[in-house]
Parts: C-alpha cells; sequence; structure tokens
C-alpha cells in the first residue's frame, strides 16, 4: 500500500532524502514516484491470485511430481517388457514356423521336380507348418489387445477368462460403461496374468475376480482361497503385474498370508 501512495507523499519528505521502494528504486523525483505507484498497483491486483492458485498446506507438489516421475517410469518400462514379449513371440513362434515352412516348401519342390512320390507328403508338411505359423501369429495379435475386448465389453472378456480357468472362479463386475482400451487391457492382463499364477502357484480350489468403479476410480480385487505365501522378486509375474498398475497412475497392494492348508 505504501508504494502504491509514493506519488502523494515522496516530496513531503525533508529535502535530500530519499524514499526507498518496492526493494529495488530509491525516489527523488515524481515521474519515478508515479512508476513505482503503478507497480504497487499492479502487485495488489497480483496478490489475491497468488493466494488463490497457492497450494493448500496439505499439498506436497515435490512429492506429487517424485510419483508422476515414477508412474511415467513405469509405463515406459510396462511398454519396453511389452515389446520384448511380443519380440520374443515372434522370433522364437511364428518365425521359426514360417522357416520350416520356407524349407519343407523348397524340399517339396524339389521333389515335384524329380517327379518323386514323397511330394504329396511334402505338401502336406508344408500345408501343417503354414497353419502352425498362423496359430501362432493369431495367438500374438491376441495377447496385443484381445479381440473379445474390442467386439464385447471388459465383463464379457473377464468372464472368457473365467471359463478357461483351471481354478474355478466367479467374476462380480459391475460396470456402467466402457473405459479407454489401454484401461481395458490392462485389467484383461492383469487378471489373466494372476489367474494363472494361482492355478501354477497358490493350491487353490476356487478364486474370484470383483471389478467396480468407485468414483473416478476402477478397482479391482482378486482374491482366492489358496496356500499364499506370494511375494514380488520371485519369477511369479508379480511384479510386471505392479507396473501395468503404475503405468497408469495406479496403486497396487498384495496381501499373502502363508496358510497351512487351502481354506
Amino acid at each position: 500500500m505504501r508504494d502504491c501512495t509514493s506519488p502523494l507523499w515522496w516530496h513531503l519528505l525533508p529535502e535530500g532524502e530519499a524514499a526507498p521502494t518496492l526493494d529495488l528504486w530509491v525516489v527523488r523525483d515524481f515521474p519515478r514516484a508515479l512508476s513505482v505507484g503503478l507497480l504497487g498497483v499492479g502487485r495488489l491486483q497480483g496478490a489475491p491470485g497468488r493466494h488463490l492458485l497457492e497450494p493448500g498446506p496439505d499439498t506436497d507438489l515435490a512429492l506429487r511430481i517424485a510419483y508422476l516421475s515414477a508412474a511415467r517410469a513405469a509405463a515406459l518400462d510396462a511398454h519396453s517388457t511389452e515389446l520384448r514379449r511380443i519380440e520374443r513371440a515372434l522370433h522364437d513362434g511364428a518365425q521359426n514356423r514360417l522357416v520350416a515352412v520356407n524349407v519343407l516348401a523348397g524340399a517339396a519342390r524339389r521333389a515335384v521336380g524329380r517327379g518323386s512320390a514323397d511330394a504329396d507328403e511334402f505338401l502336406g508338411r508344408v500345408q501343417d507348418a503354414a497353419e502352425e505359423a498362423l496359430a501362432e501369429l493369431r495367438l500374438v495379435v491376441r495377447s496385443i489387445l484381445p479381440p473379445v475386448l474390442a467386439d464385447r465389453s471388459l465383463t464379457d472378456a473377464l468372464d472368457a477368462l473365467a471359463a478357461t480357468s483351471p481354478v474355478p472362479c466367479r467374476v462380480d463386475a459391475d460396470l456402467p460403461g466402457r473405459y479407454a482400451a489401454s484401461v481395458e487391457a490392462t485389467v484383461y492382463f492383469i487378471v489373466a496374468e494372476t489367474l494363472t499364477n494361482i492355478a501354477k502357484h497358490s493350491r487353490a480350489t476356487r478364486a474370484e475376480v470383483e471389478l467396480r468403479r468407485e468414483e473416478d476410480l476402477l478397482c479391482l480385487r482378486i482374491t482366492d482361497n489358496g496356500r499364499g505365501g506370494a511375494a514380488e522378486g520371485t519369477g511369479s509375474g508379480i511384479g510386471g503385474i505392479r507396473a501395468r498398475v503404475e503405468a497408469h497412475d495406479g496403486t497396487f497392494a498384495l496381501a499373502s498370508p502363508l496358510a497351512d492348508r487351502p481354506r
């Protein structure tokens, strides 16, 4: 306020005495006093904005920035892991089978050129190898984005997973609508990976998948009555599940106490 009124009182100071203002200027004449007054008005106008935009006492911006940076790193890591998985699937599966198709086709061509009776056998093997290669490619495509998610709904996709699970599984999903394709695919693969782990390691006799929307959050809960003892870093894929969740700025919690016997 003192700076805003400086044009009115600066000349009342004893001669030779200057008025310090704005921590920057020293007023010795009217033009400078007027400039200081205008800048002071600007400061007063900016004060309410700074007050409104100031983060609340409970907001820790540094912590939020660190969390978002970690989520971004998790997303990039999950993306790289997925690309490596697809590359391995193509290299070890479909590519090897296509190489076999090429070799068998060459053998069949040479047999035909010789008029050999083995030509028909080679052509049959070529056809079998080509069908296996197509099956491998379809499997890779489904692992990127399952067609059931595009053709139907996330609930239907989870029902299909439960129907093929070695451990009897009940799906309880109540969703009002569709979600982003990346979110639905993440939920789908988390459930698929978890049911696979349950079947391999838990000795469970039943499992349950519960999916709910709570305000702006999509909450997924997977339980089983197995022996427990699941932990990250044991090759069970739990770390990958966590990375998928955190890539979407979500939270992941694991509770797997050891039990003497399946409940």
